[in-house]
Order: C-alpha cells, then sequence, then structure tokens
C-alpha cells in the first residue's frame, strides 16, 4: 500500500475523481476503503475518492455541477440523496428504474450521467455471508425509503417467503408494498404487523441508528419476540 506521501505524488492533473455524496458523510467509510482498494490494485493517482457534503437544498446544483467537472468519473451517493438522483441523472439501469433510487453515478464517456442501485444486492450478499438464509424467510423490514427499496426488491429476487414493510408513514409503506407486489405477485407482501407475529430477519432500513443515541425504529418488545 502506498504511504501519504507517494499517494499526494501519485494526483496529478490526470486523476479521475470519485466522490461518496451525503448529508452528513463524516461517518462514511467508503473514501478510506475506496483509497486502499485503489492503492492495492494500483490505481491510485488513475483515481482518487473524495467525501462530498452536500445538503438536499444545493443538491440539483451540484450535480450540475459535477456535469461541468471533466475529470470527474463517478460516486457513491448515500443518504438522503439516493430518490432525488434518480430524477437527475441521464439514465437509469433496470435495478435502479425498479427501485426508484440511485446509489452509484457513473459518468459515460460522452459525459451522461449512469444511476445505477446495488444496496439490494449488497444487503443480501452481507445477510448470506453472516450465515443468514433469505429465501423461504419471513422478513420484517423498516422503512420505505431508496435504501429500504432496494433491500426489499433484492428480499423478493432473492425468494423470501413474506415481507412486511413497516414505516412510520403508512403512505410510503403501502405504495413500496404495491410495487414489489407488482413485480412478485406470487409474494406475501405486507404492511401491518399482526400481535401474533413472528419473523426470521428484521432489517432496519432507515437512517435511526447512525447516531448512538437514536431510538430502534420498532418496538423493543417485538425484538425480544424474534
Amino acid at each position: 500500500m502506498q504511504n501519504s506521501k507517494s499517494m499526494l505524488a501519485s494526483i496529478t492533473g490526470s486523476t479521475k475523481i470519485l466522490g461518496v455524496i451525503a448529508d452528513p458523510v463524516s461517518q462514511a467509510r467508503t473514501p478510506a476503503m475506496d483509497i486502499t482498494l485503489l492503492s492495492k490494485q494500483e490505481l491510485l493517482g488513475a483515481f482518487v475518492m473524495l467525501p462530498m457534503h452536500v445538503s438536499a437544498e444545493g443538491f440539483p446544483a451540484f450535480i450540475a455541477g459535477l456535469r461541468a467537472l471533466k475529470n470527474f468519473g463517478g460516486a457513491v451517493v448515500s443518504m438522503p440523496h439516493k430518490i432525488a438522483t434518480a430524477n437527475l441523472v441521464d439514465e437509469l439501469t433496470p435495478e435502479a428504474s425498479l427501485v426508484g433510487a440511485v446509489n452509484v453515478i457513473r459518468r459515460n464517456g460522452d459525459g451522461r450521467l449512469i444511476g445505477t442501485m446495488l444496496d439490494g444486492e449488497g444487503f443480501v450478499s452481507g445477510l448470506v455471508a453472516t450465515g443468514h438464509c433469505v429465501k423461504g424467510a419471513n422478513i420484517l423490514l423498516v422503512g420505505a425509503g431508496g435504501v429500504a427499496s432496494a433491500i426489499a426488491f433484492a428480499l423478493a429476487k432473492y425468494g423470501c417467503a413474506s415481507l412486511c414493510i413497516h414505516n412510520r408513514t403508512w403512505d410510503r409503506a403501502s405504495a413500496l408494498s404495491e410495487r414489489v407486489r407488482h413485480v412478485y405477485p406470487q409474494l406475501e407482501v405486507s404492511t401491518a404487523i399482526p400481535a401474533t407475529s413472528h419473523y426470521d430477519i428484521a432489517i432496519n432500513g432507515t437512517p435511526l441508528g447512525m447516531s448512538p443515541d437514536d431510538e430502534l425504529p420498532i418496538s423493543k418488545s417485538l425484538i425480544g419476540v424474534l
């Protein structure tokens, strides 16, 4: 791995800039992880990744600025910008179009911004890697935003038996449930947690948990039953 002096020396006028876009972004581990990966693959210098702290109010103008930045190569998009990004890029992959959100932007050679969504696939891969089985599982998903939407479609894709989507705003949970049910009509999808519920897996797909003093998004008594 390159040391800090050689890393700085490797950055030139030809370096492509990658980003992690979020608000806040100080908690993001992706820049450090990406720098390590680029270094191992001897691509550090050809590319460098930077944290990009952008507010929701300034986000459309920021994306317009990225279009003008000729050495912008792409970015990871995090909360709260994933849904907004889907309406600001030039093209969506089938995955991003299905979910209605974007977590990765790629700049093509012609300057067009392409948005894709990898959160769901990444989440399911993480579950499998830690010994959990999605196929045939009864799953509770709390949240109905961009991340939760990606996870919901991935869980359905990999064969969960039932999916309960719970959100503090019922309309959003209902809308996501209908979208998942439309694509996977064989899947049992609900929005209410029955009193006698039992789930094999419970997933927090909300922003709660980013701060140490955040409350759980569901009742602690329910967790005790799981």
